[in-house]
């Protein structure tokens, strides 16, 4: 029986993403060809439709299946939003979530339209829900899926989970993204970029585009880039970050150096970003890779590499095969701050990659966390005065950092540490409304940010501001006034300018009232200072400021207290 399907990609930013819906090809690829399913793919992140105009394209393709793939819990407000409408004016159509957010599969079963999460890699679990959906005429009678592996849904009212399917030989999971089949459904410009476009110049806030296209082989700069995986999966287990795919696994490293060859011939792609979370951490399916890569005159980056990962000798050999970009997972330059992550690294060894890095002209962004348990004025100050150590000597490198707050999102070992100490509702509305909050809220905001500190919110606010200009005054100091005033033309480094003419402690107290006022009002300022100065100010015990080992630790000590409908889907969550 020939059935049809509908993918839709839940927008999962403010803007559409540059990054290719890699799950939504994998997705498609994966689905039995032996199942005659009819394919089609509505980019809701990059077009951001109205509902009317998704109510248009369901009433022309008329789907049995609609399956959304979410990447992120922020943006389940939106998913709320749709699926309900959805069920409201098509309710015959099955709705299937698959991606991040299965990682609250109670939540989305209870409060939504939705019929089935798939969890993990949905090959073949999902397919084998569509076979299963066509037996029975798309008409589902829940207690027959009981025996199919990845799924979630309701049963007798509550949550009820499969079990996790591990039964994926052909290595679905670990497909590129398919560039010749998604061209067919939607328009590949928002992720076919040219090297010298909106990718880098969107990363390079304060450098112009110029110093980072220096770093290329002249016959690329101006050819394209493309994202390319090389594994899938990290080996560490960072409390901040939600593993919904467990262990690490490579791709073939023959079948990786074919691919890079097709989009070199079909795309004229110059440049490859590899965009998994653990690059090279297989050295030897790695060495195969860089010795292609050195002898093809590509340029390539790579989003995130542990700094463990590489050595001197790494970096100059990654340099040679033309390597012009590199993120590591730095967080902190706090060792206590590094330990309360399980970050398994250590502040000399972040130190040691980034300066490899600008020894060998490797652009790499420096990204840190902020405001995790254990964290006070004293770590940021650690991390600010050994940060300053690797302010590069040439003023051409470029040179970026970025500061995010922590996000407490489900699936984290930091979300199960806020829910154990009731900093997130127990009841199921409240911690629905809690989830909702976070809709469209970025990392680097202040607003969204779960207080985990010994201060009030309100005086967190600076730290970004503050990490971000003592490094742009001990930029200025090193590498001389004049010098930087010449070369460094963005706001930020104007306003740094002035900055450093001013005490420290002055420019630090100052810095921190404005925050507070810009972000929470000057109402808000004045009740801060009036309290401050008349030592009215009833401070909470809180004691965050003492925790010093990881977040996983602690969790296995504190009472984890689980509603009815939590309880399946704890497999889920536990990061």
């Amino acid at each position: 029986m020939h059935s049809k399907l509908l993918l839709m990609n839940i927008p999962s930013g403010r803007i559409p993403s540059d990054y290719p819906p890699i799950a939504i090809s994998r997705v498609i690829e994966g689905i039995e060809p032996s199942l005659n399913v009819e394919v089609s793919f509505l980019n809701l992140d990059y077009l951001r439709p109205s509902l009317d105009e998704i109510k248009n394209k369901i009433e022309s393709f008329k789907p049995d299946i609609v399956g959304f793939s979410a990447v992120l819990t922020p943006a389940y407000r939106y998913l709320k939003e749709l699926s309900n409408f959805i069920g409201k004016n098509f309710p015959s159509v099955i709705q299937v979530l698959g991606g991040e957010m299965a990682v609250i599969a109670n939540i989305v079963l209870l409060k939504t339209k939705v019929n089935f999460c798939i969890t993990g890699e949905s090959e073949p679990s999902f397919s084998n829900l569509i076979l299963r959906l066509k037996k029975d005429n798309f008409k589902p009678e829940t207690k027959n899926y009981r025996d199919i592996l990845g799924l979630v849904f309701l049963l007798d009212g509550m949550p009820y989970f499969t079990g996790t399917e591990t039964n994926d030989s052909r290595q679905n999971g670990l497909r590129q993204f398919n560039y010749k089949l998604m061209s067919g459904l939607f328009s590949l410009n928002n992720y076919i970029h040219k090297i010298d476009g909106q990718y880098f110049r969107s990363r390079l806030i304060n450098n112009r585009i110029e110093g980072f296209l220096d770093l290329l082989h002249p016959h690329n700069q101006h050819k394209n880039m493309a994202m390319v995986f090389a594994s899938k999966g990290c080996i560490n287990k960072c409390s901040f970050c939600h593993r919904f795919f467990k262990g690490y696994r490579f791709i073939d490293p023959v079948s990786v150096i074919n691919y890079i060859e097709a989009l070199k011939m079909d795309l004229d792609v110059g440049m490859a970003l590899f965009s998994e979370e653990n690059f090279g951490t297989n050295t030897k399916a790695t060495s195969l890779i860089i010795e292609y890569l050195r002898d093809s005159r590509l340029n390539w980056g790579a989003g995130a590499v542990r700094v463990r990962t590489v050595n001197e000798k790494t970096i100059r050999l990654w340099k040679q095969a033309g390597c012009v970009h590199i993120n590591f997972g730095i967080e902190s330059l706090s060792q206590k701050m590094l330990d309360v992550m399980d970050k398994r690294a250590t502040v000399e060894e972040n130190l040691n990659a980034i300066m490899l890095c600008h020894k060998y002209g490797i652009f790499t962004i420096i990204g840190l966390v902020i405001g995790m348990p254990g964290e006070t004025e004293q770590t940021i100050q650690e991390t600010i005065d050994n940060l300053t150590e690797v302010i590069p000597d040439d003023i051409n490198i470029p040179f970026e950092v970025y500061v995010n707050y922590v996000q407490t999102v489900p699936g984290t070992p930091i979300y199960e540490y806020a829910k154990r100490l009731g900093l997130i509702g127990r009841s199921l509305d409240e911690e629905e409304k809690y989830i909702e909050g976070l809709s469209e809220a970025d990392a680097n905001e202040v607003r969204q940010y779960l207080n985990f500190t010994d201060y009030l919110k309100e005086e967190t606010a600076y730290w970004k501001y503050y990490i971000s200009m003592e490094l742009i005054a001990s930029y200025i100091r090193k590498n001389g006034y004049f010098n930087v005033l010449r070369h460094k033309k963005t706001r930020a480094y104007r306003v740094g300018l002035l900055y450093v003419f001013f005490p420290k402690r002055v420019r630090r107290f100052l810095l921190k009232y404005l925050m507070i006022a810009r972000f929470f009002g000057l109402r808000r300022l004045m009740y801060i200072c009036k309290e401050k100065a008349f030592k009215l100010f009833m401070k909470k015990v809180r004691n965050f400021g003492n925790v010093n080992r990881p977040i996983r630790e602690i969790n296995k000590e504190l009472t984890q207290l689980l509603r009815e409908d939590e309880v399946a889907v704890v497999p889920l969550r536990e990061g």
